[in-house]
């Protein structure tokens, strides 16, 4: 008896061509989620609040290919200095630092500081094809009061082009397309104020009892009285009469 496969043969690539779909799929939003993290990023360590001893890291890719990346520059915050920004030779990349003159001087390690670098520019490597680059500056000291920091970043290439990773989203819009790199960082948290603990200390007394005991005890003893005075009074209409 012979057994015709083309059924079985259908039914296979029937199921290869289920597989393909979902797998191609899947093949695109990992393709478009690689393509929109592939940003300047920053972290740092320690990231906390008024943190010394801080090395920021910038994450910086090359997206021009074929063209390479030949100069990175990293712009500080202006609104809250950073005290004491130092960078070294990386990647084949020479620092160039440029600073400002504070008309309030901040607090630094040392007392206060009124000269601060403004900015740090990496030129003389170069990032090729899919290459990502991380660059390292040393801070003394991290602002304090403030957990969010926007720093903005122009990365130049071999070509005449310049990207300037300086957009900012509005709260609850798309993310831009060259956004500026952003730190997050934690702190304490905030201490209680004295006007509410003056509030609650009256109030603590009135929830307590003259015996030290919960506030529901008279309740709870009531409650086991009338139960006691039920069942009592059951078993006295129960009782067996006599006469």
């Amino acid at each position: 008896m012979t057994i015709d496969a083309r059924p079985r043969m259908a039914h296979h690539r029937n199921r290869i061509r289920l597989l393909t779909v979902p797998l191609a799929a899947a093949g695109l939003i990992v393709a478009g989620a690689l393509s929109a993290s592939a940003h300047v990023l920053v972290d740092a360590h320690p990231a906390t609040v008024g943190a010394t001893d801080v090395t920021l890291t910038f994450h910086v890719p090359n997206e021009e290919a074929p063209a390479a990346t030949t100069e990175v520059t990293l712009v500080m915050p202006s609104d809250h200095p950073l005290v004491g920004v130092t960078a070294k030779t990386q990647n084949g990349f020479q620092p160039t630092t440029t600073t400002r003159h504070l008309d309030v001087a901040v607090p630094g390690t040392h007392g206060p500081v009124s000269d601060v670098v403004t900015k740090v520019t990496f030129s003389g490597g170069t990032i090729k094809g899919t290459d990502d680059k991380a660059f390292a500056l040393h801070v003394d000291k991290m602002p304090a009061g403030v957990r969010t920091l926007t720093f903005k970043a122009l990365q130049r290439y071999n070509n005449g082009t310049t990207v300037a990773w300086i957009e900012v989203a509005a709260d609850g819009a798309a993310e831009p397309e060259h956004p500026a790199p952003e730190l997050t960082l934690t702190g304490p948290a905030p201490a209680a104020s004295p006007s509410a603990s003056a509030v609650a200390a009256p109030i603590a007394p009135a929830s307590s009892t003259t015996d030290g005991g919960p506030p529901w005890a008279p309740l709870g003893l009531a409650v086991l009285v009338l139960g006691l005075a039920a069942v009592a009074l059951m078993l006295w209409r129960r009782r067996p009469s006599h006469g």
